[in-house]
């Protein structure tokens, strides 16, 4: 039920800024990097691949859903020595709030991103469950015209059930192409 909610919440955004997106500009990207567990004793560091959709709405600020996949390493605990246990798998999709646009851009641009993924974890060890979370961080894409390479530092953070959480911090790179006003 909660995940029909999201993707209708998503939906629902698209179509609510798909007007002003031919007027200001929209985007796809691609991305890829390092997920290092935060205070973790069951995951080492691992990757994360995604993708994105960028619409900018009125100037300085944009909207963006997003899907990604990372892994965790694999790890290793002093009571079994000698044994590796396989890292948990993430699917996450969300939407983040960029300040600073996303349209186009020619030079260099920072922008500080805030938002909400929906996390599903697929573990060997434990019981997994689907989890709301937030992630947040900083961005700086270098462009030109329609294209444009950026790099990105964030903050992943799913809560658990009874307690606690999973966080992560991830560092990536990638490159978006802009559709609209150039």
């Amino acid at each position: 039920m909660n995940r029909r909610m999201i993707w209708l919440c998503a939906l629902l955004i698209a179509i609510a800024v798909a007007p002003t997106a031919h007027a200001t500009g929209w985007g796809v990207g691609g991305f890829g990097g390092v997920s290092i567990p935060i205070a973790q004793d069951d995951a080492e560091q691992g990757m994360v691949i995604g993708g994105h959709v960028k619409f900018s709405l009125a100037g300085m600020l944009g909207i963006e859903p997003n899907f990604s996949y990372f892994k965790n390493g694999d790890w290793d605990i002093d009571e079994v020595p000698g044994e590796t246990f396989a890292g948990s798998t993430f699917n996450s999709f969300g939407v983040n709030l960029i300040l600073g646009g996303a349209g186009p851009v020619t030079g260099f641009r920072f922008f500080p991103f805030v938002g909400f993924n929906y996390y599903n974890e697929d573990s060997d060890l434990r019981d997994a469950d689907s989890q709301i979370g937030w992630n947040g961080g900083l961005g700086l894409e270098i462009g030109i015209r329609n294209i444009g390479v950026e790099a990105r530092g964030s903050f992943e953070l799913m809560p658990l059930d009874g307690g606690g959480s999973r966080k992560w911090g991830q560092v990536t790179a990638g490159l978006n192409i802009y559709f609209g006003v150039i």
